[in-house]
């Protein structure tokens, strides 16, 4: 086979794998295209100049296991350093540490040993039960709505109320579910068959500096698992040393 002819039936090929990969979507109005994808914008962007938070805060972890509350503590710098402590009764329990390179996850209670996973934007529903990507996670905590980057959005046919973003190719998308009152209602990941992977109910938001934060929210995944996020405390724009993003001699 020439080299042409070769390179034509690699094009062919991957271009039916993806394309089968991909998700369906359907024919929209190119102007309420544009409308949805402005929209879109302004949900992303939003409080993206808040680049360091300090916080504290409580998660209600909710299994068939039964229900965990913990208070946390964090210092968190975009895009992706975090140091996260969550404590119960006053004592550590869990530690996760992000420098940028790579992710710890430390037991203060002897439950396993320091653990780093080999990306350095791991899921986290192993360790925490919360179905999300550490980079999700610290948009959450600088006051950020996670939408991802996308390429396309849309409003479902006869229904301004949900915008729908993708990146081409891409085997998920998410919903974006507005609100008459706040910023969002909802957000939600879905997979190729509309099944709900996961979403994030904001219950309340507060004005901080002239900006909305996100303060009170639900992460909800398909099995019957939850993580109440609740802030009491938020300090935007702090100085963040970078020795809180590392380990300390002692593990730490």
């Amino acid at each position: 086979m020439r080299p042409s002819s070769a390179l034509f039936f690699v094009f062919v090929v991957s271009f039916i794998c993806l394309s089968g990969c991909g998700l369906q979507r359907p024919r929209t109005d190119p102007s309420q295209d544009k409308t949805a994808w402005q929209s879109a914008q302004i949900l992303k962007s939003m409080n993206r100049n808040i680049l360091t938070s300090k916080g504290t805060g409580k998660v209600r972890l909710k299994s068939s296991a039964g229900v965990q509350i913990f208070q946390i503590a964090w210092a968190a710098k975009a895009p992706n350093r975090l140091r996260i402590t969550f404590t119960m009764s006053g004592h550590p329990v869990e530690t996760i540490i992000a420098d940028g390179d790579r992710v710890t996850f430390l037991s203060h209670t002897g439950r396993h040993k320091p653990h780093t996973p080999a990306s350095n934007d791991p899921d986290l529903e192993p360790y925490t039960q919360v179905p999300l990507k550490l980079t999700d996670l610290i948009c959450l905590l600088l006051g950020q709505i996670p939408v991802r980057q996308f390429d396309d959005a849309w409003f479902p046919p006869k229904d301004r109320s949900r915008i729908r973003v993708r990146k081409n190719f891409a085997s998920s998308l998410q919903e974006l579910v507005l609100a008459p009152d706040q910023p969002i209602f909802m957000l939600r990941l879905l997979d190729r068959n509309d099944t709900i992977k996961y979403e994030i109910h904001y219950h309340a938001f507060d004005i901080m500096d002239n900006r909305q934060i996100p303060v009170d929210l639900t992460i909800t995944d398909g099995k019957s698992r939850s993580a109440h996020i609740t802030i009491t405390r938020f300090w935007p724009d702090m100085p963040v040393k970078e020795s809180v993003f590392q380990l300390t001699q002692t593990g730490s």
